[in-house]
């Protein structure tokens, strides 16, 4: 049988969403401004091995088109994932990521059959208001104990394996769901971002091959793309010294603060004026 039927219209797809051109040399301003957002973006990924999206799309948007920032930030999150999953694939906790991949696949497929359907700025408020309740939750929780590689039912992944991947194919934003479920399952810190990167890398990468089919990728992009890349390089720079003094439960704290500042932004940027 053929699975063609369940997927939109590639073509309603690039409808829904037309390209503006992009300059192919941007101005210093922007540059900077696009880098600096990006800088901190990534700084809280290599941190976290989440965040690119919910902190660097505001500030990306008001300086470039916003039907190029979802393929831009694709690029550079699969650059910056892919490189650190193949540095750290003796630490990747394979059972887990067993478990979470068939959910994360199922989620975005759901998520962009969806992405067609629903209107953005309600979808936008719903995740905003998902991601806070998210934060609060893991401030106001007992810190809970990691438990071994794969000694958690495998029941537990499906969860934040398919709501990850719904919201990462909605927004380009689910990799905190992934993030929040291993650092409860991994004890190791290296495990726990080698495996969250593999997963972002496997996510992005779909995104990316679903952008080509689209026609959302040009020269111009690309370019943009590969002129922002230092701020990626200085983000995982920032992190590798900034990690040195970060405990577990201040790692723990710093990922729900940033899901709270992240989806009240999000809340915030699509409020009804």
């Amino acid at each position: 049988m053929s699975l063609l039927p369940v997927f939109p219209s590639f073509t309603s797809l690039a409808e829904l969403a037309p390209l503006p051109p992009l300059p192919l040399a941007l101005d210093l301003p922007t540059l900077a401004w696009a880098g600096l957002a990006l800088t901190l973006a990534y700084t809280l990924f290599a941190l976290l091995g989440f965040g690119t999206a919910l902190i660097a799309s505001p500030p990306l948007a008001s300086v470039l088109p916003v039907a190029q920032v979802i393929p831009l930030l694709a690029l550079l999150d699969f650059a910056g994932a892919a490189s650190r999953a193949w540095r750290a694939r003796r630490n990747i906790a394979t059972a887990e990521l067993r478990r979470l991949l068939p959910g994360m696949l199922a989620g975005q497929t759901l998520g962009i059959m969806l992405l067609v359907q629903l209107p953005a700025p309600l979808m936008a408020g719903l995740l905003g208001s998902f991601v806070v309740v998210q934060g609060w939750r893991g401030l106001l929780a007992a810190q809970p104990e990691a438990t071994a590689p794969g000694a958690a039912p495998a029941q537990r992944a499906i969860w934040p394996a398919l709501c990850g991947g719904l919201l990462g194919g909605l927004f380009g934003s689910g990799g905190f769901m992934y993030a929040s479920y291993l650092e409860r399952q991994l004890a190791d810190r290296q495990a726990f971002r080698a495996t969250q990167a593999v997963l972002i890398a496997l996510s992005t990468a779909w995104r990316i091959a679903l952008c080509v089919v689209a026609g959302s990728l040009d020269r111009a992009l690309l370019l943009t793309a590969l002129l922002l890349s230092p701020s990626l390089l200085l983000g995982h720079w920032l992190a590798a010294r900034i990690d040195a003094g970060l405990n577990r439960q201040r790692l723990r704290q710093l990922l729900n603060l940033l899901l709270l500042l992240a989806g009240s932004l999000l809340i915030w940027r699509h409020l009804p004026l």
